[in-house]
């Protein structure tokens, strides 16, 4: 049976990072759906959505050298800060909590930081190679199956790198279950789900866990 060694206790300031990666997530969908309900002024969600979500054909166009606008800048890491409405802001922010607060405790804050900062950029990255989408990308889905991503990989780099070599089951067994969850919500959500985003930051925590364990 495979288990990972005693992970550090958690200290106050994980659960501060955490916590504020998710206000950030709640208040501007709070914003957002006051605008919704006629509270704030009108059309402020598309307003957002224009300014700070992932635009599949602005990142075509600027990938092939036209002119694009200049939120291709920005938008393949500010998508990750909005959501399509309370029930979307609920999924992600619970699971988001639930892998940071347990990636906080293995690796710490500032390279919590960065696997967010790198999974966000390579979801939407690989969406914008592999997805032919007219409307925006929102979520912080990316983030969440990159931090899977850097999970994933720490249990095998500790499975392989055990002396007495652990079974590697269980960590097979993760990946198709990443695999039957797509399948599951692409099949429920009628095509809606940007499983190029949930592929791209999986890969991309991976690989920055790669990158930084050795270090560790």
């Amino acid at each position: 049976m495979f288990q990972f060694p005693p992970l550090p206790a958690i200290e106050t300031h994980h659960r501060v990072v955490a916590f504020a990666f998710a206000a950030v997530f709640i208040a501007v969908e709070l914003v957002l759906g006051a605008s919704d309900i006629g509270l704030l002024p009108p059309d402020l969600r598309w307003a957002a959505y224009r300014e700070f979500g992932f635009m599949d054909p602005w990142f075509d166009a600027w990938l092939s050298g036209r002119r694009a606008p200049p939120q291709v800048a920005w938008t393949p890491l500010t998508y990750a800060f909005l959501h399509g409405g309370m029930t979307h802001l609920a999924l992600n922010t619970a699971a988001f909590l639930g892998l940071g607060l347990v990636v906080l405790r293995i690796f710490g804050a500032p390279l919590f930081a960065l696997f967010f900062v790198v999974t966000a950029l390579g979801g939407s990255l690989t969406y914008g190679l592999l997805a032919d989408a007219e409307f925006p990308m929102v979520g912080a889905s990316g983030v969440v199956f990159g931090l899977i991503g850097v999970l994933n990989y720490a249990e095998f780099a500790f499975i392989t790198r055990r002396p007495e070599r652990g079974s590697m089951r269980p960590f097979l067994t993760s990946l198709l279950g990443l695999v039957a969850i797509n399948v599951i919500l692409g099949v429920a959500m009628q095509g809606m789900l940007a499983w190029e985003t949930h592929l791209g930051g999986f890969v991309a925590g991976w690989l920055a866990a790669w990158a930084v364990i050795p270090r560790v």
